[in-house]
């Protein structure tokens, strides 16, 4: 029960923290439009540039689904390795997170008329996991491996929140608002699990500090 009640408090203060981004969000939309009908009006939209930002658009979303679909299957692995019972709902949680951003993505695929199976392995993500999984299997279970796992997983919620973002700029340039709506869920749901590791972290540190000073005596 404290173990839920600590994560309800966090998740409060993590809502505030999400109220502002979305408003920051709103506001960057507004001024991103401003500049793109610039753009028109002075003619440096051009029918080939849009293409090519489909193009893009597309690859970016196969990488993601590739990298959220390996994450899908390591995830199990993470959750039962971390110590921290905070850390192992948190890993839990973002697991079922990562279920449903694999569904968000193949519902924009069926939308822009992208075939799923024609993916190429997204090798950043590929390398990630690996990184996890070396840590597993030199790290003990201990407050130190926890430490470990949660600055490995922090990479990871880093990278798809980069890949997230782009992709939300490019739906919201390219006028696929309901794209962008499904990916900003999803974009939202990486910064709240990276908020919410920062703040395990803490505990989780001061922890492993204590293991290590007590080894060292």
């Amino acid at each position: 029960m404290l173990v839920v009640a600590q994560i309800h408090v966090r998740q409060d203060n993590l809502l505030m923290k999400k109220k502002d981004r979305k408003a920051i969000r709103k506001h960057e939309k507004r001024i991103n439009k401003i500049i793109k009908d610039m753009g028109k009006q002075n003619g440096k939209t051009t029918q080939q540039g849009e293409q090519t930002l489909h193009t893009l658009l597309e690859k970016g979303l196969k990488d993601i689904y590739s990298a959220e679909k390996q994450l899908v299957d390591a995830l199990p692995e993470v959750v039962q390795a971390a110590d921290n019972d905070e850390l192992e709902e948190a890993f839990n949680t973002h697991l079922e997170q990562t279920k449903r951003q694999v569904a968000r993505l193949e519902k924009a695929f069926e939308r822009l008329g992208i075939n799923k199976d024609e993916m190429e392995k997204c090798v950043a993500m590929e390398g990630l996991i690996e990184e996890a999984r070396k840590v597993i299997r030199e790290y003990g279970r201990s407050a130190v491996r926890d430490s470990a796992l949660i600055i490995g997983a922090q990479k990871i919620e880093h990278y798809e929140i980069a890949v997230y973002g782009s992709l939300c700029e490019l739906a919201d340039v390219l006028e696929e608002d309901r794209l962008g709506d499904l990916l900003g869920k999803s974009l939202e749901e990486e910064e709240e699990t990276d908020e919410l590791l920062s703040s395990i972290a803490q505990d989780v540190n001061d922890e492993a500090r204590e293991m290590s000073m007590q080894e060292m005596e």
